[in-house]
Parts: structure tokens; sequence; C-alpha cells
């Protein structure tokens, strides 16, 4: 066997010896609408509207409805959960293999995490073992769609309708994997995705929680914005919220993202 034949782990030929393009990628079209929002005044969502049209945008990507821009993705799952009114007392079971965020957001609305093992072919949530983790406490199953793999999201709709569960996606690795024709995010109670540097679409920071309910999304978006009801009083907070607003300059930058990102995806698919 010659240095050519082997990996390039136990000495042969890297595949890759080029230098890895930059990340993130951006063009004028990010500094445009960049100068635009500074030209504007209006820096965050109470005075623009960047942030809400890129989350209405993005959400219609998807296949959903509706589409609330927030501070992060460890944020839109926290949200998720409460608008779920899943809290102290209750289970929601999470996958093994994911960012600690998941298993995170469970325990800032005081809930439980269970974690369940994996399927080895896809690396998402092993479905029947998080049937088996069912008790009745449980409120939620969270599956993680892990670097583009979606869960088994036929299963796990079918399941949570059985068994009267909610089912947040936790798509943070998953910006534009459809499932079935359909954008993953769009099939359970919510759909959370991160825009962080790390991610498939990024300003920095940022996150977006997708949905089809009316309702879910009353509640998220009053969660996410201090307690706040659409269309009150501005200082009437109805409920306990906190305050996950996405800023302009993110909504600015992520509409750009997302204008490029139908052109990466099959780049990405090819390589």
């Amino acid at each position: 066997m010659t240095s050519n034949d082997r990996a390039a782990i136990l000495g042969g030929r890297p595949l890759c010896v080029a230098p890895f393009p930059r990340w993130p990628i951006w063009d004028d079209r990010e500094r445009t609408a960049l100068a635009s929002t500074l030209d504007s005044g209006g820096w965050w969502d109470g005075d623009g509207d960047q942030a809400a049209e890129f989350a209405r945008d993005f959400a219609a990507y998807h296949g959903a409805a509706h589409g609330l821009a927030m501070t992060n993705g460890t944020h839109t799952l926290e949200t998720a959960l409460a608008a779920c009114d899943v809290g102290e007392g209750d289970e929601v079971i999470v996958p093994g293999m994911t960012f600690v965020a998941s298993a995170g957001a469970v325990l800032a609305v005081n809930a439980t995490p269970v974690l369940v093992d994996i399927d080895p072919g896809t690396l998402c949530i092993d479905v029947a073992a998080a049937e088996a983790a069912i008790t009745e406490r449980t409120r939620a199953i969270m599956a993680v769609h892990v670097a583009g793999s979606a869960a088994d999201l036929d299963a796990l709709v079918e399941l949570c309708a059985r068994r009267g569960l909610h089912l947040i996606e936790d798509c943070a690795h998953a910006h534009g994997t459809f499932w079935r024709g359909r954008g993953v995010g769009s099939w359970g109670s919510f759909g959370s995705f991160s825009m962080q540097s790390s991610k498939l679409m990024t300003a920095g920071e940022g996150g977006v929680l997708i949905c089809n309910d009316d309702q879910l999304r009353d509640l998220a978006r009053s969660y996410a914005n201090c307690g706040r009801v659409e269309g009150e009083w501005f200082y009437h907070h109805v409920r306990y919220g906190a305050n996950l607003r996405k800023t302009e300059w993110q909504g600015a930058a992520l509409s750009a993202q997302l204008e490029r990102s139908p052109h990466h995806n099959p780049r990405r698919n090819h390589n």
C-alpha cells in the first residue's frame, strides 16, 4: 500500500490541501442591509421590521405559518417549552447526543430532561427509546435534527399525537432540511433554529422559532416580549416573560443570509 492509498490520518495524502473557505460568508447584500438599518435609526424591532420580516420569510421557507425572531437558539427552545406550559414536575424526553442547550432549556423552565438513546443510522432520537421513556409526567419530546439529518418525523408525529405530547423540533443544525417536501421545524408544536456563528445561516447570534398554531404563536411571542400581548398597551404585562427579542441588525444580516441559503444547500449536499 502506498502513502496515496492510506487515509490522511494514517499518513496518506490529505484530500483537502487548500485553505478552508472563510466563514461566515457575506458580501454587499449584508453591507447594504446593515447600512440601511443604521441610517433608519430603528435598531430594535419596535422601531423596525427587518427582524420580523426575516422571521416570516424563514418560516415560509420551511413551510410554517408563523416565525418569531429571537435572541438565540437556546431561548427559542425555552420559549417553546414555556408556551406549551411545560414546567415544574414535568418531564421532557431529549436525545442523549445533542448540545447542552437542548437539556438546558428544559431545566430553564423548571422541568426535568430525560435522556434517551439515538438511532445509529440517523444520529437522531430513537423513537422506540423515546416511547419507552414516557411516564405520566412526560409533556413533550424534543427531537434534535443532527447535522442536517432529520429525525423520523413520521413516527414522532404519530407517537406524540397518540400519547398527547408536544413535539419540539430542535433544528439548530437543519436550516433548509426537508422531510417529505416540507421543512423540518414545521411538523411539531414548534421548530427552533439557531443563528449562532457556527450555524448554516448566521448573524453571529440569533434564533428563530416557527410554528403553525396561532395560540401557541401568541403565547411564545408574549413570553419572548416581557409578557406583553400584541396590540395592547406597551406596559401591560399579562404574564411572566423575558426580553428575548432579536435586534434589527441581526434581522438585516439574516435576510441576506436567507437569500443566499437556497444556493448554498445544494452545494453542501454535493460536497
